[in-house]
């Protein structure tokens, strides 16, 4: 009898399983750097709860923050025929659209940018509209001269892409920018600077990147817009050809690192020069799995506390149509992880200002949506939001998520004896983790890796040893293993297995 040391490592789903470095799956949990050499640590993830049962008109298109000359924040939102903002007094939707509303298409959602006092949001279909943050009170047209399904700002311009031009309709590779510091001035001229240019052989523009520089993400492509001055304005030079952004959704920046998924996979921009992240380890497994007829759904967050990306899409095994998964990275120690989704769309937010007062509501301290001391009820902090199909919205501070992890599959007679055996019987795995939690596993076995997996029944750790009971022989191991309650790290497993012979 043996007992093996197996740490947990990153999430590689594109491998096979047997002998496979990594996990089969890692679920419900984000990957930091474990203490082993190519291990990983876990930490748990939050379910959502409900923070504010207001609504929006229909499901919400589109959220984004911002704050006012004296730094109090805002929280704005969208839908298809309306856009809000967060009341800090009521953590209500308000309405505050243009006198007539909006016509937002079917597939479309709002994209928004801070323009210094201004919140500027575009969604194609309708005008650009802006509210001055210092009033607050209601959105207008920004210019009529032209719409766009994508908006960065980039020295001192406002940039849209992917235009509705009044001259020449749709242009979806043309990138046309304001006047250098006055974002409601669109007409052509050498004076202000506003301007347009065609990008051609890239196909349709799919999303506005800004460091330095302001990067267009094509189908097909990536060319930079560098400030040269009058009379050109703006310079713009191929920089990836052949693999641009298929999914605008899918676009996030943060601390001047771009990502975004290609029709190569996941990727990730700096500098204008991208590496893949994805590829050969969970590239081929999100492109099986992932509902893109469905892409517009996606939704993606940064969270710079956790140095996290999350995108949030629908996938092939949900059965209403709605997100059901979060693909999780670590950007800093470059692990994959996956996790329910707890809301139909994920954004970053702000916290709002509540006092005991408001509390009320809630009827008892036990219904309470998150902890007292949470950000979420004092002001000014940056964190997650979610909102359901109606515009409800959730604070990530509910009870933690249950871990699933599943192993590689070993061939443990091989780890346990050099006698030649190639079968092995399993007694008893104990997974290690700090916290209050309850583990379960089971063991799936099989003799070649073209075989099905036969699953035994879940065992329970026995609370004196942390063992799960198990009760399997087989040429080949594979083990899954639940964590259920606040569990708060987990990083290895034990297995007990004896080399039996051959079969």
């Amino acid at each position: 009898m043996a007992v093996i040391q197996t740490p947990f490592t990153s999430f590689t789903p594109d491998l096979p399983a047997l002998n496979n470095p990594g996990f089969n799956r890692i679920h419900n949990a984000t990957a930091g750097r474990g203490s082993t050499q190519g291990g990983v640590t876990l930490y748990p993830l939050k379910r959502a709860a409900l923070f504010s049962s207001t609504s929006m008109e229909s499901r919400p298109r589109g959220c984004a923050i911002g704050s006012d000359r004296d730094g109090n924040s805002r929280v704005y939102g969208g839908s298809a025929a309306a856009l809000y903002k967060l009341s800090p007094a009521t953590r209500e939707w308000t309405d505050i659209s243009r006198s007539g509303g909006y016509t937002t298409g079917g597939s479309e959602r709002w994209k928004f940018l801070e323009f210094g006092n201004l919140q500027i949001a575009t969604n194609f279909h309708n005008e650009p509209q802006y509210i001055d943050m210092n009033a607050d009170l209601q959105f207008g047209n920004l210019t009529s001269l032209v719409r766009g399904r994508h908006i960065a700002t980039t020295k001192g311009f406002v940039v849209l892409g992917n235009c509705y031009d009044q001259l020449d309709g749709n242009v979806p590779n043309r990138v046309r920018w304001s006047g250098i510091e006055a974002p409601g001035s669109w007409a052509y001229s050498q004076a202000t600077m506003a301007d347009f240019q065609d990008i051609q052989n890239f196909g349709a523009i799919t999303g506005l990147v800004t460091d330095e520089n302001c990067y267009v993400l094509l189908q097909r492509g990536i060319v930079q817009m560098t400030f040269v001055g009058a009379p050109f304005v703006f310079q713009f030079q191929d920089r990836v050809v052949g693999t641009g952004c298929s999914v605008p959704e899918s676009v996030i920046t943060v601390e001047s690192r771009h990502f975004f998924l290609s029709e190569n996979g996941f990727q990730m921009m700096i500098g204008g020069q991208i590496t893949p992240i994805g590829n050969g380890r969970i590239d081929r497994w999100f492109s099986e799995i992932a509902d893109l007829d469905q892409a517009h759904l996606m939704t993606t967050v940064a969270d710079p506390k956790l140095s996290l990306i999350m995108w949030q899409f629908v996938s092939k095994n949900s059965t209403t149509g709605k997100p059901d998964m979060v693909l999780c990275y670590n950007y800093t120690s470059g692990e994959f992880t996956t996790a329910d989704a707890t809301t139909h769309l994920i954004c970053n937010a702000v916290s709002l200002p509540t006092t005991i007062d408001q509390l009320d509501e809630y009827g008892s301290i036990d219904q309470i949506p998150a902890p007292l001391d949470s950000m979420v009820w004092s002001g000014n902090q940056p964190l997650l939001f979610g909102m359901d199909e109606n515009g409800a919205v959730y604070s990530f501070d509910g009870p933690t998520l249950d871990l699933i992890v599943e192993t590689p599959e070993y061939q443990l007679s091989r780890m346990v004896s050099d006698k030649g055996e190639d079968v092995a019987r399993v007694d008893a795995c104990r997974p290690l983790f700090e916290g209050d939690g309850v583990a379960r596993v089971q063991v799936g076995s099989r003799n070649l890796p073209n075989t099905g997996l036969s699953w035994s029944p879940l065992s329970e750790a026995h609370p004196a040893t942390g063992f799960c009971y198990l009760r399997s022989q087989s040429r080949i191991s594979r083990f899954r293993v639940t964590i259920a309650g606040e569990w708060r790290r987990a990083f290895s497993l034990e297995i007990d297995a004896k080399a039996v012979g051959r079969r």
